[in-house]
């Protein structure tokens, strides 16, 4: 019996010709450690994130020793019905530029992300590439949900790193 051992490489940002399912880009006028820092801490999402309820800290392990890892409680909007849903996640800073974010959730679900961190003259280009894996009846509406939930968190993580007013965990 094989072992799946996961792996912080998003195919679509490392191979050319590639496209990942969906591309935000954004610039936030912070240094860019300061918005590495904050990526890689799912804690400071909560109230950014439209999904999220609760996050844990889980050990490092074997397979990603660099990377923080977490459980997420999502609650997801399905019309006037709210669907609980737990999921891992690992965020790992490969380089100053890059950090590396995978999340398992059942059923397959699996959303592999790339955040480029570019110095510009006024702060940091932050593009997101994100790819997703999922069951062909499921994969759009999961595209489409994650797209909606990254594309809310990254304005409001701007606003709120430009306003200065970053929480501290």
């Amino acid at each position: 019996m094989s072992r799946f051992v996961p792996t912080l490489v998003c195919a679509a940002a490392s191979v050319p010709g590639l496209l990942p399912d969906f591309e935000i880009e954004r610039e936030i006028f912070v240094p860019r450690g300061e918005l590495q820092a904050f990526l890689c801490d799912l804690h400071r999402y909560v109230p950014l994130h439209p999904f999220i309820e609760s996050i844990q800290d889980l050990r490092p392990t074997e397979a990603l020793p660099n990377a923080r890892r977490y459980r997420v409680v999502d609650r997801i909007p399905i019309g006037p019905f709210r669907l609980k849903t737990v999921y891992t996640v690992a965020l790992c800073p490969v380089a100053p530029d890059e950090v590396h974010a995978q999340a398992w959730q059942s059923p397959g679900i699996r959303l592999r992300t790339v955040y480029a961190l570019e110095k510009t003259e006024r702060g940091t280009r932050l593009v997101e590439r994100c790819c997703v894996a999922a069951h062909p009846l499921l994969r759009g509406f999961v595209v489409a949900r994650a797209r909606r939930a990254h594309t809310k968190t990254l304005d409001e993580m701007k606003e709120l790193l430009e306003d200065g007013r970053v929480p501290r965990f």
